[in-house]
C-alpha cells in the first residue's frame, strides 16, 4: 500500500520516482482510469501516487512497471528508490552511495515549482538568454551545454497564464519569476553589442509579462551577505513540498540543496538582497537604457528620444 511521507515531505528523490513512474504510464498513452483498472488502484490513489502526495511502496513500483512494460533495469533502480525512503539515513548507512540513483533535471522540477527567484551575479540564466547570448558564451567557455527552446517555452509560457487557465484540469501551474542581476551585467559584452541588445531587448518584452519581476541590484550599495552568490530558489504550493536551491557549475553539474540547513545562508541573501535592489521601475527604466545605448548609442543620456522612450516604460511599469 502507499506509504506516508518521511515527516509528512515529499523529497527530490521521492518526486523523481513519481515523475518516473508517470512517465511509465504515458508513455504508454494511458489514462490514470485505464492504468488504474490494470493494476487494481483506484484513479485518485493513481494520482496521489504520480503527484507523490503519498510515496510508493516497492510492491506498488513492481505492478506499475510490469504493466507498463518499463525494463528490469528502470524497475529495480525505482525499487530501490521506494526501499530506500523509508528511511534514508538508515538506508545510506547500510549501503553507502555505491548505487545507481535516480536524477532530475532543473526543468523538471521547475515544472512542479510555483515560484523562481533567480540571483546572478555573472551571466544570465539559462532560462531567459536568446539563442544568440548562448552560443556566445558556448564559444567562450562561458556554458557547456546547448541551448534547449523547447525547456524555456514550456517554462515562461506559464508567466502570462490567467486564473482560468491554470484552474483547468491538466493545466500546468501559474509562474512567476524574479530575476535579480548586479548593475553591471547589462553593460556587459557578451557576444558584441548586437547580441547584448537583442538580449537586452528580450528582457524588456520578458518584464511586460504579469508574472516576470526584473530587479537591478543597485551598485552603490557597497558589500552585503551573499554578494558574488549565484543561485535559484524553488518554491512551491504544496506545503509537502520544501523549498530548494539550485547551484550550477560549468562543468560539475548541479547541486540541490533541500535541508533547511543548507538554504538557510540562500534564504538570510534574499533578505540582505531586498534591501539591495533598485524598485521595479527603476529596474525597468535602466534595463531600458541600457537597451537603448546599445542599439542606437546617441551621445549623452539625455537626447529626446531616449527620454521618450524611457517615459514609455515608466507608464508602462506604473500601470
Amino acid at each position: 500500500m502507499a506509504l506516508n511521507l518521511v515527516a509528512g515531505r515529499a523529497s527530490l528523490e521521492v518526486r523523481a520516482l513519481s515523475r518516473t513512474v508517470l512517465g511509465w504510464r504515458t508513455k504508454r498513452g494511458w489514462s490514470l482510469k485505464e492504468l488504474g483498472e490494470l493494476v487494481g488502484f483506484s484513479p485518485a490513489k493513481l494520482s496521489q501516487l504520480c503527484r507523490a502526495v503519498v510515496r510508493m511502496s516497492a510492491l506498488e513500483v513492481v505492478a506499475v512497471g510490469a504493466m507498463c512494460g518499463a525494463s528490469d533495469e528502470e524497475v529495480e533502480l525505482c525499487v530501490r528508490i521506494a526501499q530506500r525512503a523509508v528511511d534514508p539515513v538508515m538506508w545510506d548507512r547500510i549501503n553507502a552511495d555505491a548505487w545507481a540513483r535516480l536524477t532530475w533535471a532543473p526543468w523538471e522540477v521547475m515544472a512542479e515549482a510555483s515560484e523562481l527567484v533567480i540571483v546572478t551575479h555573472d551571466v544570465l540564466p539559462e532560462l531567459v538568454r536568446v539563442d544568440a547570448y548562448h552560443v556566445a558564451l558556448l564559444e567562450s567557455g562561458g556554458a557547456a551545454n546547448e541551448l534547449d527552446p523547447a525547456f524555456q517555452h514550456e517554462v515562461l509560457q506559464r508567466l502570462a497564464m490567467d486564473a482560468n487557465e491554470a484552474a483547468r484540469p491538466g493545466s500546468p501551474r501559474r509562474l512567476h519569476i524574479r530575476l535579480i542581476v548586479p548593475e553591471s551585467l547589462l553593460g556587459a559584452s557578451v557576444g558584441g553589442a548586437r547580441v547584448m541588445a537583442d538580449q537586452l531587448e528580450h528582457l524588456e518584452e520578458l518584464n511586460e509579462l504579469p508574472g516576470f519581476e526584473f530587479r537591478v541590484m543597485d551598485s552603490e550599495a557597497g558589500p552585503y551577505f551573499g554578494q558574488g552568490a549565484s543561485f535559484t530558489m524553488m518554491r512551491f504550493v504544496e506545503k509537502r513540498f520544501d523549498d530548494v536551491v539550485l547551484l550550477r557549475t560549468l562543468h560539475g553539474g548541479d547541486t540541490w540543496l533541500e535541508s533547511a540547513a543548507e538554504r538557510e545562508p540562500y534564504e538570510r541573501a534574499l533578505v540582505a538582497l531586498d534591501g539591495v535592489v533598485r524598485s521595479e521601475q527603476e529596474s525597468a527604466r535602466r534595463l531600458s537604457r541600457a537597451s537603448l545605448r546599445l542599439r542606437d548609442p546617441l551621445p549623452g543620456d539625455d537626447s529626446g528620444e531616449q527620454q521618450r522612450h524611457l517615459q514609455l516604460v515608466a507608464d508602462r511599469v506604473g500601470r
